[in-house]
């Protein structure tokens, strides 16, 4: 009986030092907020170009959390239209509908977007603020993966959609 107590206690002092080391792990984490101020304008052929401007992205709206200040946080990102914008154009408001983000190697083979809404548990609390100018959405920023992300909004009920390309950082 006292092989068994011992083995008992023994291995609820592995399990609470495995927990207390996995909960080290997610406190040294921090959260940090992007905010990115997304230009959008009519282009000569009729469609609309964006220019991104934001700490961790190009101007192309590629952005890379695995960089240094990045890499093992969570991220905050905050999509914002920039003032000299078309005039009227706003995200959806359904914010599962303002940004789709697939894996890159899943995009929509004739389209080059994603395909749908987001399924997965790395991206999360999607909002779309009641003016329909601002985007945010949390980023675990943990699984080191290449997403395509499309952000997607419309004006007159005509549907814009940009899609750059997001790369996660890793595990520290």
């Amino acid at each position: 009986m006292r092989k068994i107590a011992y083995l008992f206690a023994a291995a609820a002092g592995l399990l609470l030092t495995a927990c207390e080391h996995y909960g080290d792990a997610k406190e040294s984490r921090n959260t940090i907020p992007v905010d990115a101020a997304v230009t959008i304008a009519e282009n000569p052929e009729g469609g609309y170009s964006f220019s991104y401007n934001a700490q961790f992205f190009k101007e192309n709206g590629d952005f890379d959390f695995s960089q240094e200040g990045a890499k093992g946080n969570t991220i905050i990102l905050t999509f914002t239209i920039a003032d000299g914008s078309v005039p009227g154009i706003g995200f959806n408001a359904d914010a599962t509908d303002a940004l789709w983000i697939v894996d890159k190697k899943d995009v929509d083979k004739e389209t080059g977007s994603p395909g749908g809404p987001y399924r997965g548990n790395q991206f999360f609390k999607f909002a779309v603020s009641d003016d329909r100018q601002s985007l945010t959405v949390t980023d675990q920023n943990d699984d080191g993966v290449l997403y395509r992300y499309g952000l997607r909004l419309n004006i007159d009920g005509e549907p814009v959609i940009d899609d750059p390309d997001g790369q996660n950082g890793g595990h520290n």
